[in-house]
């Protein structure tokens, strides 16, 4: 007879550290894979771009912003928009961020591919927000220049991330 008020007991224990585990504060997975593609500085990133531009890699390209399991475990678990009351899905977040990500990327290979862009110097003439594991420098601006000598202002990508003292390519997206 006490076998199932004990089963019951376990169950009942069970489902509550579940709904615990479930339902506790959006945090970064603590076991995620560590950010690809980082590079040491600013300036470093914008050269990597540039020169995949220069050789139209797309393959390069495409592997330098966020993933989606990179967004899902690292930013996205820190940003307003993820919080429940906002009532934003995740896939909802991540497919407009790929979406304008890779169309900025397409217009931007269009413009620049194949274009042999000497690096100067790089920026981020808007805000920069901090988050609680990382920040997001946003307008990024590169000066480089072209093959007669002329400087121009590139705006190739929209933003970078730093997290553990490493810089990402955020994303495409140039506001």
């Amino acid at each position: 007879m006490d076998v199932v008020p004990a089963a019951v007991r376990f169950l009942v224990v069970a489902a509550v550290f579940m709904a615990a585990a479930c339902s506790g504060p959006a945090e970064p997975t603590r076991c995620a894979a560590p950010l690809s593609q980082t590079l040491a500085s600013p300036e470093e990133l914008a050269r990597a771009v540039l020169a995949a531009l220069e050789r139209t890699d797309l393959a390069a390209l495409r592997a330098m912003p966020l993933s989606e399991a990179e967004f899902r475990d690292h930013v996205w678990p820190e940003l307003p928009t993820s919080r429940p009351e906002r009532n934003v899905p995740f896939d909802y977040a991540w497919g407009q961020l790929k979406q304008h990500s890779d169309g900025s990327l397409a217009e931007t290979v269009g413009r620049y591919g194949g274009r042999p862009l000497r690096f100067i110097r790089t920026s981020f003439r808007g805000e920069t927000t901090q988050y609680r594991t990382f920040s997001v420098m946003r307008e990024s601006e590169i000066i480089a220049a072209d093959e007669t000598g002329r400087e121009l202002i590139l705006r190739l990508y929209g933003s970078a991330m730093l997290k553990d003292g490493r810089f990402k390519l955020y994303s495409y997206v140039v506001d």
